[in-house]
């Protein structure tokens, strides 16, 4: 199973978080600090990367992840929705 999850602060979202079995990985730059063309190529490719994923394993995201990734990505039409568990 793959999870998605979040690292920051309450106001702020740093860092998205991907964890594949024990294996976790991070976006290198710090979200809060990105430009807006970075969060949105990052969206982009988040949503490609969880698109190529789903094929061949189950993606788990709360529902609260995935509002304030979809939020800060500026993520449109619920991508993340369909993978909360």
């Amino acid at each position: 199973m793959i999870k998605l999850g979040v690292r920051g602060s309450v106001d702020s979202v740093n860092h998205i978080l991907l964890k594949i079995d024990d294996l976790t990985l991070m976006t290198t730059e710090n979200l809060f600090l990105a430009g807006e063309e970075y969060r949105n190529k990052t969206g982009e490719n988040l949503v490609q990367l969880l698109n190529s994923l789903s094929r061949d394993h189950e993606i788990s995201v709360k529902s609260n992840v995935a509002d304030e990734i979809e939020n800060v990505l500026s993520l449109k039409n619920d991508e993340l929705k369909k993978y909360v568990k």
